[in-house]
């Protein structure tokens, strides 16, 4: 694995600045963005319209790419094939669905009501914890983690698209904010806990091969 990908220092900076996104979020900015980007939406109605009716397909994402990883990896060591690509297959192949296991859990453990759930009450954004089903399964936002996962791997072994993969990031973060799906705090978990999956499977996978 390259070594410059995610070292300790880098990592725990990434850490203290995600502590601080998040508190910032809860506490400051979360309920002012979400009331803005809904004011917005209500200048376009079709837009809310078709944006609230999108299918969750995330989890026949996460199977449909974990199975197609796995099989190419399998594939190309079998046919004796140990470089750049087969390490990328089995990071990106182990990190994805471990990030949707844990956003899961996080969810339901959290139980904090999503974006469009609260705009209809107005009451507090509060946790309930281990109370996540349903409207209340907002922290952390589980596409961000997934992606992250993914685009972690290919910011390890493929240097030449980190600009690409830190745009794709930014591009999801900013539409899930700005469709209101999830608030701030929630996108930057979310991008945290993808990015830790990775990391911890690397290591993993590293000790292990």
């Amino acid at each position: 694995m390259k070594n410059d990908c995610f070292d300790s220092k880098r990592f725990g900076v990434i850490t203290l600045l995600t502590v601080g996104g998040v508190f910032l979020g809860i506490c400051f900015l979360d309920r002012v963005i979400a009331l803005g980007v809904m004011e917005l939406l209500k200048l376009s109605p079709l837009v809310y319209r078709t944006t609230a009716n999108i299918p969750d397909l995330l989890l026949l994402l996460v199977c449909i790419s974990t199975a197609a990883m796995w099989t190419i990896y399998f594939f190309l060591v079998k046919r004796g094939v140990d470089n750049e690509q087969t390490r990328f297959l089995r990071l990106a192949a182990t990190a994805v669905p471990v990030a949707y296991v844990l956003k899961s859990f996080l969810q339901f453990a959290f139980g904090r009501i999503n974006t469009r759930a609260w705009l209809l009450v107005s009451g507090p954004i509060d946790f309930r914890l281990f109370q996540g089903t349903g409207e209340r399964g907002g922290f952390p936002s589980g596409h961000m983690t997934v992606f992250t996962a993914f685009f972690a791997a290919v910011w390890c072994w493929y240097p030449r698209y980190r600009p690409l993969s830190a745009s794709l990031l930014l591009t999801l973060g900013v539409a899930l904010i700005t469709t209101d799906y999830h608030f701030l705090s929630d996108v930057i978990a979310g991008a945290y806990a993808g990015l830790l999956v990775t990391v911890v499977s690397r290591r993993y996978l590293e000790k292990s091969c």
